[in-house]
């Protein structure tokens, strides 16, 4: 119950962050629409070779600016209505790229401890990578594609999220290739720690895991599922 509510909690963040995004972005078009209109109105005023040179060079080098900060206005509020208009694509939807990776992960090192632990190799992919939870938690390690903006790599999570958001809690790591980040790499978390990522040996040996994999494989959302992980973790 606390996951769904936590889910439509999101959503409801989501819809209300594009509304505001629509209209700041209908506010920037019309802002920006009288800088735009500063020439035609200049020269509008013209009646044929009336203007001297002078005046003609004065009153253009004066527009000018008005004309290219206005275009600018207004593209960022084109920009901010389009992208709420248009239809982001599902994180989850995206084709793995590569066949499934190791069944799981241990992070042995971190500036925040709520990071240490197990990871669990997660069914579906995100955003074309596997996607690993920590046991018992929301702690996640996940491929961000630059869904939402920013630059693509991996993250580590603390919040239920599709794999859109660019939200990295503990740290992300700059890449635009498929790998995991194994190994002792440093993070953009705490100004440049180092975290710790190696391959765990002993999911697949874990008693009932193969009945885990089949019993998750399918289902659409990690939300209804979680309560199912959850017990076959205990």
């Amino acid at each position: 119950m606390v996951l769904i509510n936590g889910a439509a909690r999101m959503d409801s963040e989501s819809i209300a962050e594009r509304i505001t995004q629509f209209f700041g972005g209908v506010f920037l078009f019309f802002f920006g629409l009288p800088f735009t209109l500063v020439p035609f109105l200049i020269f509008g005023e013209f009646r044929g070779m009336d203007a001297g040179i002078s005046e003609t060079i004065f009153l253009t080098a004066f527009a000018i600016p008005f004309f290219l900060v206005g275009l600018l206005v207004q593209f960022m509020g084109l920009s901010a209505m389009f992208g709420w208009i248009s239809t982001k694509e599902d994180p989850g939807s995206i084709p793995r790229k590569l066949p499934p990776g190791p069944d799981g992960i241990s992070i042995t090192e971190h500036p925040d401890s709520a990071y240490l632990g197990d990871y669990l190799r997660q069914s579906e992919a995100i955003n074309g990578r596997d996607w690993f939870r920590k046991r018992d938690s929301s702690h996640r390690l996940y491929y961000y594609a630059q869904n939402e903006g920013g630059s693509p790599g991996w993250s580590l999570d603390d919040r239920d999220d599709s794999g859109s958001k660019d939200w990295f809690n503990g740290g992300w790591f700059p890449y635009d290739g498929f790998e995991l980040p194994m190994g002792r790499k440093q993070w953009n978390v705490d100004d440049g720690q180092w975290v710790f990522i190696k391959e765990l040996e002993s999911f697949a040996s874990k008693e009932g895991y193969e009945e885990y994999l089949e019993s998750i494989r399918g289902k659409p959302s990690p939300v209804a599922k979680a309560t199912q992980e959850k017990e076959w973790w205990k």
